[in-house]
């Protein structure tokens, strides 16, 4: 009898674990989350010009991400910025009252030389905003690069698992884009080997989506 029991208590409690909700990596943060007073059909996605769609092949993942949710999607990608950048526009952001924010930093921070913790610190800020107006804030990992710009990997290769730690110190959303683009040569235009080619827009989209 005793050894029943025991087992019938395992047995609960791997059921109520599997009801908890899962990590902020790339395979959990999805679901109806509580967004507040905020507006659950508007999307902010904050970032630089892989954001604002410079030099990407075709339409930019913002455009494509209003067409996978159904949301209303503000684009406020600015070419050349660094996540210093999204940090000093997120209240801007947030003032629209965005349901959920998707916030993609960091290839610029790694070509211009900037610290993984400077990043992580930049990028916290604007995970904690996000948070105290209630809006479900989604981090993208930075993507591989390519071409003359494959130069800047191993910077790339130590910012993603500092990012992915914060996201999940903070209890944020976070997409892995950096493993799902794989070398990236599949998903970037090769005429610069940063920006995006129409699957590498699509995959971003695809990506964020699963989080809302």
């Amino acid at each position: 009898m005793k050894r029943f029991l025991r087992f019938g208590a395992f047995a609960l409690c791997a059921a109520l674990l599997t009801l908890l909700p899962a990590g902020c990596g790339d395979d959990g943060g999805g679901g109806n989350d509580d967004v507040g007073d905020n507006d659950k059909n508007l999307v902010a996605c904050l970032g630089d010009s892989i954001t604002q769609g410079y030099a990407c092949i075709g339409a930019p993942y913002p455009s494509r991400l209003a067409a996978y949710s159904g949301k209303q999607v503000k684009n406020y990608g600015v070419g050349g910025t660094t996540s210093s950048y999204g940090a000093s526009v997120v209240g801007s952001a947030l003032s629209r009252k965005p349901g959920y924010v998707c916030v993609l930093f960091g290839a610029n921070d790694c070509i211009q030389g900037v610290s993984p913790g400077a990043t992580v610190e930049n990028l916290r800020r604007v995970v904690r905003a996000c948070k105290a107006n209630k809006s479900k804030v989604i981090v993208g990992t930075p993507t591989p690069m390519i071409g003359p710009h494959r130069i800047y990997n191993k910077r790339v290769s130590a910012l993603v698992p500092a990012i992915k730690a914060m996201c999940k110190e903070e209890g944020a959303a976070c997409v892995d884009l950096n493993a799902a683009f794989g070398d990236g040569e599949k998903y970037l235009n090769p005429a610069d080997g940063l920006h995006m080619n129409d699957a590498g827009s699509d995959l971003i989209a695809k990506k964020f989506n699963s989080k809302m």
